[in-house]
């Protein structure tokens, strides 16, 4: 298995180094093929499964639907009906009545195989609720490789969209080990097209250095202006989008320019530039927690979150993102309270987790909502998570595509759903007769049921 090195890692964040060797030190405990027995058991039924939902929540509108019935059959939602006009004829019923139900999470920056096991930070990202991840970044195509496997069945995870290989300059800032593009703009051209050959769904250009980099020299960015031009138009030719590592506000103007058509993080921009970006409909990934340890500090962190307010407020499309590999893979929740302390409201941030997401990544039509003739990506949490966005670190139930995969908690709040990857496992309670309408309690929370 090949791992970028440390001081390669080091240069990436040092506040996190600790963060990444525990799961660099994980991964050789659990081994490249532990994924084969720590792949959580998952529920399944060719039947109609009937999920009960106390409270739905409708992220477009903004809204609740209270006491709902969805109706799942080979992994689409068939139907959503008032639970008080159900009537049960042979589906299997999942007991949420107590629980807000909404749609599965996206994730739109993630790196399942910087560090550890990719297999297990699949499992663990997945159990943490969110059902659709993007992967922007690998030393090879190990990812895209585990996205197939995923599709085939033969391997548990979230859907993914992957990146492939990293595509930036040679010595610069994603130049891990030694993937940088030597030569001019057409070597830019086919280290595109060599990413898309393997499979990737989207590219990733990194533009420019890190926050340091960005604030102390906010008008340079390391990648010319013609090898921007020649990987989106490359990959816009074979209708891929581009996301760029791109912080600055020289780096930024340029992908403007270019026509990038997202960035993977915050970036330093003022109000004008952000009126750019609306106008060229590019989207932006914040990944506050990553960059800021979720609570701004430094001037440099504190301008970021000020250029996302200005971003925000200008009509750019915020998009969930968090440079999970970074961040602790299954942690990914953090990322939502750090928007809210950037002014963010709890909807605006679960929409750029879900509809915002789906839109900018093109596939609303299979995540992102809850609707009949969508895949059934749910997830469920106790509480109001329009109130308190931290519930959202504490996902109690997991469907992918019909498919459960979690029904627990992380250690610290009770039940075995533990965060890290190696000891994921899943809780069942399966009862045989009619529909159960109170689950059991453990720690003072509702349990769900499943009956058959």
């Amino acid at each position: 298995m090949t791992l970028i090195s440390g001081e390669r890692i080091r240069m990436i964040h040092m506040r996190n180094v600790s963060g990444l060797l525990a799961l660099s030190a994980l991964a050789l405990l659990v081994g490249e093929h532990a994924h084969a027995q720590s792949a959580p058991p998952s529920v399944s039924d060719s039947t109609t499964m009937a999920v009960s939902a106390g409270r739905l929540l409708d992220v477009a509108r903004g809204k609740y639907r209270s006491n709902v019935v969805i109706l799942v059959r080979n992994g689409r939602i068939t139907s959503i009906v008032p639970a008080k006009s159900f009537r049960r004829r042979g589906e299997r019923m999942v007991d949420l009545s107590r629980s807000t139900v909404m749609p599965g999470l996206i994730d739109g920056h993630v790196h399942l195989a910087l560090q550890g096991n990719r297999h297990e930070n699949a499992i663990a990202t997945l159990t943490a609720g969110f059902t659709t991840i993007v992967d922007l970044g690998d030393v090879g195509f190990r990812v895209i490789q585990l996205r197939d496997s995923i599709t085939a069945g033969t391997a548990v995870g979230p859907r993914i969209l992957a990146a492939g290989r990293w595509v930036g300059a040679s010595g610069g800032i994603c130049d891990f080990n030694k993937i940088g593009v030597v030569g001019d703009s057409t070597a830019y051209s086919v280290a595109v097209n060599q990413n898309i050959a393997a499979g990737a769904d989207v590219i990733k250009v990194c533009i420019s250095k890190w926050l340091p980099d960005a604030y102390a020299s906010p008008d340079a960015y390391e990648l010319p202006d013609a090898a921007i031009r020649s990987v989106v138009k490359s990959a816009h030719t074979e209708r891929r989008r581009v996301i760029a590592h791109d912080l600055s506000s020289g780096g930024v103007r340029a992908a403007v320019r270019a026509g990038v058509d997202g960035l993977a993080h915050g970036a330093l921009v003022d109000r004008a530039l952000a009126k750019e970006m609306k106008a060229k409909g590019m989207f932006l990934m914040p990944t506050l927690a990553s960059l800021t340890s979720g609570s701004p500090g430094s001037p440099a962190e504190m301008a970021l979150a000020e250029s996302v307010r200005i971003a925000k407020d200008a009509g750019v499309l915020i998009v969930f993102g968090t440079d999970a590999g970074v961040l602790p893979h299954g942690s990914n929740a953090q990322e939502f309270g750090a928007l809210v302390r950037a002014g963010l409201s709890p909807l605006e941030v679960i929409r750029s987790a879900t509809v915002n997401a789906a839109m900018a990544l093109g596939i609303s039509a299979e995540a992102g909502t809850i609707a009949v003739g969508r895949p059934a990506d749910l997830i469920a949490v106790d509480g109001d998570p329009l109130r308190d966005v931290t519930i959202l670190q504490r996902v109690r139930f997991v469907m992918r595509s019909g498919r459960i995969h979690v029904i627990g908690y992380h250690p610290s709040l009770g039940w075995n759903h533990p965060r890290l990857p190696h000891v994921v496992s899943v809780q069942v309670s399966v009862a045989s007769g009619h529909h159960r309408t109170s689950g059991r309690r453990a720690q003072g929370i509702s349990r769900p049921v499943i009956s058959k």
